[in-house]
Formats: structure tokens, C-alpha cells, sequence
């Protein structure tokens, strides 16, 4: 989901998801002695598991009683529950006039549902109004309700850990100075480029061939895609020599997208490069605009890092686990089971050369 057009006179009731946090780790009692600068307490909210099935990373909830899954889907400004899946739950909802949502495969209407009872791993919230949108399912697991979105996530730092199937929930007191990669001292780090708490994203600056394109963290997109906009900057068309053409895409919208497959010279996020990467682009959005993304960071490149969120200090963390950061070739990974605490540690300490799983040979430099 791309983003949310409203009327000013309108809003959608859903905007906050209020879930009752009992878990809050406790600060450290009596507080710093006067003169004392406090020391940084990353105090942790919650540890959620991730079910991972066919690049989607699914989190665990019920609905009024039935089991299932929402997906985390941080390039969601908003949550909400698919129209199939809100009528096999027997969720009422209704129309709001003058709101819609815009994404990959065009522009639809949102309905608003109450849920009874929402339930988030161990935490259950009661009486939440939740948005109704697009007309198919995420997937053919008919227990994929919908998606989890920025405005709940938001409210927390995120230790985003793929390789052991599990998100970390925090809340950091004094850590505004902190580098907040706790896990080792070998990562990169990005700052994000704007946050709006009305239409939350993760925007960043990527730097593509030398040209800096708009991309946002977007844990809903299976694979990392740019838009043909962004790859004719950096110099690419799906008339480029070379440019192949390599399936269709699909997002909230009822229309598919023409994907293409080109060879950039560069890919910079942060202080971690590329060279020689491809990547997928397409015609995704119906129009452009200083708030449409130019490029969705998907699980694939999740995948392949562990990776820190930090709302608090607008910033990002991520390491390089090893194996593919952009899939452009073969089957999409389904069910993929979590690599034991021992062995993707392992991996954090050795990996220093990004691969895309291409012939193509990409190098990666860590620290620029």
C-alpha cells in the first residue's frame, strides 16, 4: 500500500490501534544521580513470532475467535482486513465515503469493520474499528486475514530478525546518541528521510547509478522492485539492452504490473554498496508525486540482513547475513524454517559480501 487520499472532513477510524501492552519492561530504579547523564535502557515491549510463507512474514492474531495470520507489512500506512477474508470471518462493514487506498495495481475504496476481539500474540484489544479494502486475498492461505501496518508499528523500535523468525518490540529511554545494532559491532546504518505520524512510512535514500531515489522499507513487497521512473533516472528502460522481461506483480489493486530484470552499476543504502546489482522495475504507480515511493526495499533484502528499526532516532540498522539481498530469478521461498541462535549468528559475524543470486557477481562494502 502506497498511500491514504482523504477528504480534510474525513478520517479513518482505524488510525490508532490501541493494544494493551501489560509487558512493558521496568527502567531502572532511582534514576540517574544528579549530574549524571542516564544510561541507555532498550527496554524490550514484546517479542513477536514471524511465520514466513512465500516471502510474506506473517504474524500471529485471532479475529473474534478465529486463528490466523496478519501480515507485517511496514510499507502500510494503515492496517485493514481483505474484503474475502473479512466475509469468511463474518466481519460487517461498511463504506466511507471520500477515503481510498492506492498501490501497486491502481486505486480502491475502503470499508471500515468493528473487530470484537483482536488478539496479537499474547495481547488482545477490544472494540477496534479496522479498515475493509481490495477485492482478493494476499495469497491462496485462505487464513491470511489482511496486514498489520506503520500505525501500530510505529510506536515501537524494531529488531526485524528473519533468520530466527521473530520482530522485537522496544521502547529506548536515553538512547538518542546510541547506535542501537545490539547484536555486534560489524553493521551499516541509514537515516530515514521524513516520517509523518498522519500516513506513517520508512522512507530512505537510495542512491541507484549515482542518482538518489525516494525508497521506502517495505516488509509487504515479496521481492524489491523500482518503479520505471526511477530506473530510467539511473539509466535504464525496458528497452535497454540487456533488460529482460521477468513476470507481472500485483498489490492492492485489481490490475498486474509488467516486471523487467536490468543490471545497475550501483546500489547504495546507507554505508553499504553494491556494484553490478540487478533489480526488478515496473510501471507500479498510477501517477508519480513527492509522496509515491520510487523504489519498495522488500523481504528480500530482509532477508539477507538482520535489521533494526529505530522510529525513535529516525534511523535504520542492518547487518549482512549472507546469501541473496535482491531475488530476481527462481521460485519465491515458502515456509522457510529459522536457522538455529548459533549458526545465523555465525553468519552475522562472517558475511562481508552482499550477493543478489545472479551470475552477475555484485561485491558489497559494509562500512562504504
Amino acid at each position: 500500500m502506497s498511500l491514504l487520499r482523504h477528504s480534510p472532513a474525513r478520517r479513518v477510524a482505524a488510525a490508532a490501534l490501541c493494544l494493551t501492552l501489560a509487558c512493558v519492561a521496568p527502567g531502572r530504579p532511582g534514576g540517574a544521580q544528579a549530574g549524571e547523564k542516564e544510561k541507555c535502557q532498550l527496554l524490550r515491549v514484546g517479542t513477536l513470532k514471524l511465520t514466513m510463507d512465500a516471502n510474506m512474514p506473517l504474524l500471529d492474531v485471532g479475529v473474534n475467535g478465529h486463528n490466523g495470520y496478519l501480515m507485517m507489512d511496514t510499507g502500510a500506512a494503515y492496517g485493514m482486513v481483505t474484503k474475502p477474508a473479512a466475509e469468511r470471518l463474518q466481519l460487517r462493514y461498511h463504506w466511507v465515503p471520500g477515503i481510498y487506498m492506492e498501490g501497486v495495481g491502481g486505486r480502491v475504496s475502503v470499508q471500515e469493520s468493528r473487530i470484537d476481539d483482536l488478539r496479537l500474540g499474547d495481547w488482545t484489544a477490544h472494540h477496534i474499528d479496522y479498515p475493509v479494502f481490495t477485492n482478493h486475498d494476499l495469497s491462496d492461505n485462505p487464513d491470511i486475514f489482511g496486514v498489520m501496518g506503520e500505525n501500530f508499528l510505529s510506536r515501537f523500535d524494531l529488531d526485524i530478525d528473519i533468520a530466527h523468525n521473530k520482530v522485537s518490540l522496544f521502547e529506548p529511554k536515553n538512547c538518542d546518541d546510541i547506535a542501537l545494532a545490539y547484536w555486534g559491532d560489524t553493521y551499516s546504518e541509514a537515516e530515514m528521510n521524513r516520517f509523518s505520524k498522519d500516513s506513517p512510512k520508512i522512507w530512505l535514500k537510495v542512491l541507484l547509478n549515482g542518482e538518489e531515489i525516494r525508497a521506502i522499507l517495505d516488509t509487504g513487497a515479496s521481492t524489491s522492485v523500482l518503479t520505471e521512473r526511477a530506473a530510467a533516472r539511473a539509466g535504464l528502460t525496458p528497452e535497454s539492452p540487456g533488460v529482460k522481461r521477468s513476470g507481472k506483480a500485483a498489490g492492492i489493486g485489481d490490475d498486474q504490473v509488467e516486471d523487467y530484470v536490468g543490471v545497475f552499476d550501483s546500489f547504495r543504502l546507507g554505508d553499504e554498496e553494491i556494484k553490478h546489482v540487478r533489480l526488478r522495475f515496473g510501471d507500479l504507480f498510477s501517477r508519480g508525486g513527492r509522496d509515491v515511493p520510487e523504489m519498495l526495499l522488500g523481504l528480500d533484502f530482509l532477508r539477507a540482513h538482520r535489521l533494526f528499526v529505530s522510529h525513535s532516532q529516525r534511523k535504520i540498522y542492518f547487518t549482512y547475513l549472507g546469501g541473496p539481498v535482491f531475488q530476481v530469478m527462481g521460485p519465491r521461498l515458502r515456509r522457510a524454517e529459522p536457522l538455529s541462535e548459533g549458526a545465523a549468528e555465525g553468519a552475522e559475524g562472517s558475511a562481508t559480501n552482499p550477493a543478489d543470486g545472479t551470475p552477475v557477481g555484485p561485491e558489497a562494502r559494509p562500512h562504504g
